[in-house]
């Protein structure tokens, strides 16, 4: 076969390649969904900031042992509390336990909620960094903090499983499909328009809440 001849096959099978290629990045594209945030079947028990009629929401799936987690929270904090105190920001924590000896500090969580009300942002906070400048002993940490607002009426395992389970049938009913979940996840709503991050990718959610 002659060179010309060779070097046209060539061209000719990455082209080819190529093309499969895009095509396939086009089909695994989602694009962002419309949905009515009120329709949502969020547990009362729930750990939730701000006003429910605010133009942004975002239900994050958390995990009080995830190191990513404390990390993106860190960083995410000040816009936070910016977008909170500002009236445009309704923050909903969702139970997603990855690490099995965090149950304990989330039941204890939500008692602190019960008690604390919207102060408990703070405690969240206190929680994470607990964790971040120590992951090794942080979890004991963390426990200790949040023995002192233990009750007897706290979510089960199975209450949290269940709330995200629902969570994730509701929105996928709406067209909204999370394949892979993962700690922390972010179920960002604004203006209707739902965008989901998975992962401490903690740029793209400060993108989607500012577009």
């Amino acid at each position: 076969m002659k060179p010309v001849t060779l070097l046209a096959v060539a061209v000719t099978v990455f082209v080819v390649i190529a093309a499969i290629t895009v095509y396939s990045r086009l089909a695994q594209f989602t694009p962002p969904q419309q949905i009515d945030v009120s329709g949502l079947p969020l547990p009362k028990w729930a750990i939730s900031f701000g006003k429910t009629d605010a133009p942004i929401t975002i239900i994050e799936l958390y995990d009080l042992h995830c190191p990513f987690c404390a990390m993106a929270h860190e960083r995410l904090d000040p816009l936070y509390r910016e977008l909170l105190n500002s009236g445009k920001l309704r923050l909903v924590f969702l139970d997603l336990i990855v690490h099995p000896d965090a149950l304990q500090a989330h039941q204890y969580l939500h008692c602190a909620y019960r008690q604390l009300g919207n102060k408990t942002y703070d405690l969240i906070t206190q929680l994470y960094r607990l964790l971040a400048e120590d992951e090794v002993n942080g979890p004991g940490k963390q426990l200790e903090l949040l023995q002192q607002y233990k009750c007897g009426d706290m979510p089960s395992k199975s209450d949290f499983d269940n709330a995200v389970n629902a969570l994730l049938k509701a929105l996928a009913q709406k067209g909204v499909s999370i394949s892979q979940l993962g700690t922390p996840t972010f179920i960002i709503i604004k203006n209707g328009t739902v965008n989901v991050v998975v992962g401490a990718d903690v740029a793209r959610v400060i993108s989607l809440i500012s577009q």
